[in-house]
C-alpha cells in the first residue's frame, strides 16, 4: 500500500482506538489517525482531515455509528466506512451494509481489520478508476455526438448553399460535383458507417470504413432495402418508425438494434436525421464492445456479493466459536447425559455452520448444492461420534439439487438428527451395518430418505408421541417445511420426508 493513510476513528474508548491502531501498524500500514467521540468533531474531522478511511463503533454515549454512516455518505460517499464493534447482530450488519457501510469487524477479532481495510481501499481505488473510465467514455461519446451534429449541420448548410448557387448561377452540374466533394470530406471525417435511405428504406448511398460489418456486399447494397439485411421483425418496424419520425419532425432519432453477421450477433446504435423531404441520413455505430464493457461494469457491481460471502464466512466462524465454547464447557461436566446433550448441540450447530461454509465457498451466495453438502455433513457426524468404519458404513445418494439457504438449514438439521440417532442406537455392540441418505427431486417435491439396517425402532413407538428431543426436532422442522414424515420399520429403520419446494434447481448430470 503506497503512501500514508489518513484514518478517522469514531470511538469513545481510547484503549479500543489504540488497539485498532496497534493492529494496523503491526501489519505494516503507514497512517495518521484522529479519534473523535461527538457528532460535531466527526463532521469537523471529515471536512478538515479528508480521511482515506473511517472506523467507527456502532454505539457511543452521545452518538451512534448509523448516524455517522449517514453523515459520511452525505459529505464523502466514496470514503470506505468500517464498523469496528464489540457485538452487532446479523440483521444489523446486513442493514448497515445495505445503507452503504463497507464492512464490519468485531473488536474481539481485530486480526480481520487489516484484510478488511485493504479490501475496502482496493474496492475504493477500483471504483474511482472505473468511474474515471466511465466519465471519459461519456465525455468521448458526448464529443462524438457534438461532432456528428456539427457535421450534419455543415452538410445541411452545404446543401442550402448549393441550392442558392444553382438558382443564382444555373450551374447545376458544377454545384452537384462540389456538393459531392463536400459530402465525401464530411463522410471521411466520421468514423461510423453512414447510409442515405429513402422513406421506404431503399439504400441510395453509403459509406463504411469496415466492410466486414455490412451484411450485403458493398457493390450490391445500392438499391437494396433495409428489410434485406436480416433485422428481426421488431427491429425492422423500429427502423421504419424512426425514419418516418425524422422526416415528419425534423428531429434526431436514436435507437439500438441487433444484427447477425457471420454467425455472430452484433449490437448497433443508429442516429437518423432528415436530409430532405424524401431522404434521411442514417449514422450507424458498432457498440458491441461498448455493450460488453457495460456488462463488465454491471458484473463488477455484483462484486458486492463478496460482502455477503464474508458475512456467511463470519457466521460460520461464529457458529464454530459457539461449538468450541460448548466443547470447552462440557469438559467441566461429569454427568454422561449432560455431556451427550452438549455434543448433540455441537453437531446441530456444525450442520448450520457447514451451510454457511458451503455458501461462501461457492459462486452462488443463496443456494446450497445438496450433492456436496450432505456427504460432508454425514462424514463430519461419523468423525464427531467416533464411528468405527469397519463396523458402520454410510452412503449418500443425492441428485444434483440446489436449494435455498432457508430450506437447507432445516434439511441439514433433520439429516443431522436422524443420522446421529442411527449411529447411537441402530448398531449396538459390534454389530455391522450401513446408514444411507437419499435425496431426489421430482414434480416440485423434494424427497429425503434416511435409513439404516440396524436393530430398528420398538414396534410400540408412535411418531405422534415422541419424547426424545432429537425426534421432536425432526417432526417440528418437517412441519416448518410444510412436509410429511413417515417411519418404516420393516428392515431396520427408514424415515421418509417429503415436502414441496418449487425453488429447487436440478442440474442435468
Amino acid at each position: 500500500m503506497v503512501g500514508e493513510l489518513k484514518i478517522l476513528i469514531l470511538e469513545d474508548v481510547q484503549f479500543d482506538a489504540e488497539l485498532m491502531e496497534y493492529e494496523l501498524r503491526r501489519e505494516g500500514l503507514k497512517f495518521s489517525s484522529e479519534r473523535v467521540e461527538t457528532e460535531e468533531d466527526f463532521i469537523k474531522g471529515i471536512k478538515e482531515m479528508k480521511p482515506d478511511l473511517i472506523l467507527v463503533d456502532h454505539s457511543l454515549p452521545r452518538f451512534d455509528g448509523v448516524s455517522a454512516l449517514e453523515i459520511a455518505k452525505e459529505h464523502s460517499p466514496d470514503i470506505p466506512f468500517i464498523f469496528v464493534s464489540g457485538k452487532i447482530g446479523d440483521d444489523f450488519a446486513v442493514d448497515v451494509l445495505k445503507k452503504g457501510a463497507t464492512d464490519y469487524v468485531f473488536k474481539n477479532n481485530l486480526s480481520k481489520l487489516v484484510p478488511s481495510v485493504e479490501r475496502a481501499l482496493k474496492e475504493r481505488a477500483e471504483f474511482i478508476e472505473r468511474k474515471k473510465a466511465e466519465d471519459e467514455l461519456k465525455a468521448t461519446y458526448a464529443q462524438m455526438e457534438v461532432r456528428i451534429q456539427e457535421r450534419t449541420s455543415e452538410l445541411s448548410l452545404a446543401n442550402q448553399r448549393l441550392r442558392a448557387e444553382i438558382a443564382e448561377r444555373g450551374k447545376v452540374e458544377e454545384a452537384l460535383r462540389e456538393s459531392e466533394n463536400k459530402n465525401i470530406i464530411l463522410l471521411e471525417a466520421i468514423p461510423d458507417s453512414m447510409f442515405i435511405l429513402s422513406e421506404d428504406g431503399i439504400y441510395h448511398d453509403f459509406r463504411s470504413k469496415n466492410d466486414d460489418l455490412l451484411v450485403i456486399p458493398p457493390d450490391e447494397i445500392i438499391g437494396k432495402n433495409i428489410s434485406n439485411i436480416g433485422l428481426s421483425p421488431n427491429d425492422l418496424d423500429l427502423f421504419f418508425k424512426h425514419i418516418r419520425m425524422a422526416l415528419e419532425t425534423n428531429s434526431l432519432q436514436e435507437f439500438e438494434y441487433e444484427l447477425p453477421i457471420s454467425s455472430e450477433m452484433f449490437q448497433f446504435e443508429s442516429r437518423i436525421v432528415k436530409l430532405n423531404d424524401q431522404e434521411v441520413l442514417c449514422i450507424v455505430r458498432d457498440i458491441t464492445e461498448k455493450k460488453e464493457i457495460e456488462d463488465k461494469i454491471n458484473r463488477s457491481l455484483k462484486e458486492k456479493d463478496v460482502l455477503l460471502q464474508e458475512i456467511h464466512h463470519r457466521v460460520k466462524n461464529n457458529l464454530q466459536i459457539v461449538s468450541s465454547l460448548l466443547s470447552l464447557q462440557s469438559r467441566y461436566i461429569e454427568d454422561t447425559e449432560s455431556i451427550e446433550i452438549f455434543r448433540d448441540s455441537q453437531s446441530r450447530i456444525k450442520s448450520m455452520a457447514l451451510v454457511h461454509e458451503k455458501l461462501y465457498q461457492s459462486g452462488d451466495l443463496t443456494r446450497i448444492d445438496l450433492a456436496e453438502y450432505i456427504p460432508d455433513l454425514v462424514s463430519d457426524l461419523f468423525r464427531s461420534c467416533g464411528v468405527n468404519y469397519n463396523l458402520i458404513q454410510f452412503k449418500v445418494n443425492s441428485e444434483n439439487i440446489s436449494i435455498d439457504i432457508n430450506t437447507a438449514i432445516p434439511c441439514g438439521l433433520i439429516i443431522n438428527e436422524l443420522v446421529t440417532n442411527s449411529i447411537k442406537h441402530a448398531f449396538p455392540g459390534i454389530m455391522k451395518g450401513e446408514i444411507m441418505v437419499e435425496l431426489t427431486y421430482e414434480d416440485d417435491f423434494l424427497k429425503m430418505k434416511v435409513k439404516d439396517d440396524g436393530v430398528g425402532f420398538p414396534e410400540e413407538l408412535n411418531l405422534n408421541n415422541i419424547k426424545t428431543l432429537g425426534l421432536q426436532l425432526v417432526i417440528s422442522l418437517t412441519k416448518q417445511l410444510d412436509g410429511s414424515i413417515e417411519l418404516l420399520k420393516d428392515v431396520g429403520t427408514c424415515f421418509n420426508i417429503v415436502f414441496e419446494e418449487k425453488a429447487c434447481m436440478k442440474k442435468d448430470t
